[in-house]
Order: structure tokens, then C-alpha cells, then sequence
């Protein structure tokens, strides 16, 4: 489905697919940047993503990072499915409620079965968390 927020890009697409996902999406696909060395994945806030000291949880911008990254991963592998091994945030600063936040992956290095990536999330030019990970390629998918 293609992005209907007056915030969002006309060609943002929405990649929540699965029930999890769907839960706390929707989660956007944007253009790649940089030539296409990063990608790029959004989701606008809502109360729904907020915390109780009304910033946005930190565990949607992690589910937003593990998202990203593993979709960023599967990419990389050729369409393979992959797997998270290891993901580590680091937490900057807070999103706010209306909140267009973006993540931007890029692959670090890439071996026959494992994808190394880095991120950060963003709001307009406030970093709000930086991540590293490491995915698996399953060989038989």
C-alpha cells in the first residue's frame, strides 16, 4: 500500500506484512539514499508508540531498527531470508508524538552466510538512536 500521510513521501510503501508488524505499523519503505547504499524505512507516530514519560518507546524504535536492518539484510543476500544473530542500540535522544522517524541501513560487510549493518534513527535531524547488527542468511530459504 502506498503512503497516505500528508507527512510522508508520495511513494513511501507500507512493508508491515506480518501480524507483529501490522501491530504497530504501519512501517514505510522509502527511497534509498545515497546512491542506494542506504536504505531507508519510516513510520509516523502515533499514542500508540509513546511511552508513559511521552516520548516514543524504546522498544518501537528498536522494532523499527530490527526491521530496517533485517529487511536491508535480506536485500543484501540476494532475497535470502535472514536472521537476526545480534542487535545493539544505543539510545540518543527521544522522538516525539507526530513524529516522522526514519532509519537509515547500510551494509558494513557482507560474507557467504553473514550480513554486518549499521544504523541510525531519525527524526528530521535529531539522531534518536544509532545501531549496529549482525544477520544470519538461511541457506536453504
Amino acid at each position: 500500500m502506498v503512503a497516505s500521510s500528508p507527512i510522508l513521501p508520495a511513494d513511501a510503501q507500507d512493508v508491515a506484512v506480518a501480524a507483529f508488524t501490522r501491530y504497530v505499523g504501519p512501517l514505510y519503505r522509502l527511497a534509498d539514499a545515497a546512491g542506494g547504499a542506504i536504505r531507508r524505512f519510516a513510520f509516523v507516530t502515533a499514542e500508540k508508540h509513546m511511552n508513559a514519560a511521552g516520548t516514543v518507546h524504546g522498544g518501537m524504535l528498536m522494532t523499527l531498527a530490527d526491521v530496517a536492518m533485517g529487511q536491508t539484510a535480506r536485500h543484501a543476500a540476494g532475497g535470502k531470508t535472514c536472521s537476526t544473530v545480534s542487535l545493539n542500540c544505543d539510545f540518543v535522544g527521544p522522538g516525539r508524538l507526530g513524529d516522522l522517524i526514519e532509519a537509515r541501513v547500510r551494509v558494513t560487510r557482507a560474507s557467504r552466510t553473514m550480513i554486518f549493518l549499521s544504523g541510525e534513527i531519525v527524526a528530521g535531524e535529531r539522531v534518536l538512536l544509532v545501531a549496529t547488527g549482525l544477520w544470519k542468511i538461511i541457506a536453504d530459504s
